[in-house]
């Protein structure tokens, strides 16, 4: 654990249990992560005005943020896939690939669409010790510690207050489940859908605006862009001026593709890890008060088959894109659809908030 001490003697503590066993190394030829507008807040703006006076920051969400070139492009200090002010990036910039909810705790995780997390751990999740270090996280922990202060008290106090609020409307209509008796009844659950569950979302189409659309990194100059096209699904490779370039088409798969058995393995670490994020289940009773399953843990279970059904159905796609037929998943099709899906997931909002 990475815990503040605060002067009254009570404590927060960062749980880290999801990061265990995880290795980190950014990828210099990757870029990902800097196709985005990200956030400052505390001394962020002060310590980039003081290497690049002229910033242009833009208030999104009642956030000021850095702005990103128009079209798709990238933040507009990347230059060459390299931050141009890398000694004064703003937080999110600082962390990623980690993630930290704050909700009745604050819990860290990582961002699996980052190329730079080898997925090993996912494969194994719950069959290896949660004591297992995390190895290249450290300045990205240091981050995330140095921005644990009394405020963030007040925020995870608000944030009960908004999970106690929801439980209050799902318990007078019989349908509340706690966090800890979903995890204990899905656990051992067949999580990957079947036939009949297998429902991937269309993602949007380039005309809604390339910053909507999911990314990945394929080795690429710049990171591809996934969307909705006449023919299926199309794949657009962005530039960090703005703008993109085709890079290929393919009908995504309409019914379930099959999977071999590492690819099974690898899908249900996945799930498994899912489950246990703390902001999954936030954005789940988040949304239970307009759903119309009859239980937590229900609505659960139908969001882990959609995340599955992403996984599979990307990975198919982007295996078609490589030669292969996408009737059959590898592990490595099933981590190619990893990459394209985890961010998408992860950016739902919750009863808690993202530190």
């Amino acid at each position: 654990m990475v815990s503040l001490r605060r002067a009254d003697g009570a404590g927060l503590e960062l749980d880290v249990a999801l990061l265990a066993g995880f290795r980190f190394g950014c990828r210099p030829d990757c870029g990902l992560c800097c196709f985005t507008s990200p956030r400052l807040e505390g001394d962020d703006e002060r310590r980039l005005r003081a290497v690049a006076p002229e910033s242009r920051i833009v208030r999104s969400d009642r956030v000021d943020r850095i702005a990103a070139r128009p079209d798709g492009g990238a933040c507009q200090f990347l230059v060459g896939l390299h931050c141009s002010v890398h000694v004064a990036r703003p937080a999110p910039c600082r962390e990623f690939p980690i993630s930290v909810h704050v909700g009745q705790r604050l819990q860290a995780t990582g961002v699996l669409s980052c190329p730079g997390l080898a997925l090993d751990p996912v494969e194994r999740f719950g069959d290896r010790t949660p004591d297992e270090e995390p190895e290249g996280l450290g300045t990205e922990l240091a981050s995330v510690h140095s921005r644990i202060t009394p405020a963030t008290e007040r925020r995870r106090l608000e944030a009960e207050r908004r999970r106690r609020r929801i439980a209050r409307i799902l318990e007078e209509d019989g349908r509340w489940v706690s966090e800890e008796e979903v995890r204990s009844d899905l656990r051992g659950t067949g999580l990957i859908p079947d036939e009949a569950e297998f429902s991937p979302q269309q993602p949007p189409e380039p005309d809604d605006g390339l910053e909507y659309l999911p990314l990945y990194f394929d080795g690429r100059s710049g990171p591809v862009a996934l969307g909705r096209s006449l023919g299926g699904w199309e794949a657009r490779e962005l530039a960090a001026e703005g703008g993109s370039r085709p890079v290929g088409v393919a009908v995504p798969p309409d019914r379930r593709p099959e999977l071999d058995p590492s690819a099974e393995r690898l899908l249900a670490g996945y799930l498994r890890y899912w489950l246990a994020r703390d902001c999954f289940l936030a954005a789940v009773h988040l949304e239970m008060p307009t759903r119309p399953e009859r239980s937590v843990t229900e609505a659960a279970l139908r969001d882990l088959h959609a995340i599955a059904s992403d996984v599979m159905a990307r990975g198919a796609f982007r295996s078609k894109l490589l030669g292969e037929d996408g009737v059959r998943l590898t592990r490595e099709a099933i981590a190619l659809g990893i990459r394209s899906t985890d961010q998408d997931w992860l950016d739902r909002p919750t009863w808690g908030s993202r530190l």
